[in-house]
């Protein structure tokens, strides 16, 4: 998928991965498609990814017909299904499209994120020499938003293989920055994890007060 990444006009290109395989069992299952503000857990981190990579996929076995409307590519786990999130970061690099060598992860149960996640994360791997980053907020460290290079890819199969699957072990592996997004007063939290009912009960109805807020 081409998006409008404006503001990754002056950097390198980056593809985006949805990360949406887990089981979401505290959420009773099918965590993607779970109501929230009126439309899909997932539709909502599409349109945040859109907004800032070049290139979109998903990540999950379900296959591409389960995600169908959204009409993007579906790329499973690698090297297997069963090794977490980080399984789904490998499949993602080793689909990398020619010409792209970032990615960014975002996770399906983290809806929002700040608007310049991608050009601080790229920024700051960049600037660093470093071949990943991660966001943080308000002291905790969300490691699932986070920017990978496709030479990164080896490392991640070597820890697999080595039946690790801690992605804040991958991203130490790879010397990874870390990049402290800050506290806006008036601003949505971002980085907010969604993983059970009472979670997307209780940002519904944030996002509705945000949104009446902004109306007046």
């Amino acid at each position: 998928m081409s998006a409008n990444a404006n503001s990754l006009s002056d950097h390198p290109k980056v593809a985006g991965v949805i990360l949406a395989g887990g089981e979401g069992r505290r959420m009773g299952g099918n965590k993607p498609f779970r109501e929230l503000a009126g439309k899909p857990l997932i539709a909502h981190v599409i349109s945040a990814a859109s907004a800032q990579c070049n290139h979109l996929m998903i990540s999950s076995n379900e296959g591409g017909a389960f995600f169908a409307e959204f009409n993007l590519p579906v790329v499973p786990d690698s090297p297997q299904p069963g090794l977490g999130p980080l399984g789904g970061i490998l499949g993602g690099l080793l689909s990398l499209p020619d010409g792209v060598d970032w990615l960014v992860s975002f996770p399906v149960d983290c809806p929002i994120v700040p608007d310049d996640m991608v050009v601080q994360l790229l920024k700051a791997a960049t600037e660093g020499g470093k071949k990943a980053a991660f966001a943080s907020h308000a002291g905790r460290d969300h490691y699932l938003s986070a920017i990978w290079h496709r030479a990164g890819a080896g490392i991640i199969g070597n820890q697999l293989r080595d039946e690790d699957r801690r992605v804040g072990g991958a991203l130490r592996a790879m010397g990874a920055a870390n990049v402290a997004f800050p506290v806006r007063s008036g601003d949505m939290a971002p980085f907010v994890n969604v993983n059970a009912p009472e979670d997307l009960s209780a940002l519904d109805e944030m996002l509705s007060g945000y949104i009446d807020e902004k109306r007046l």
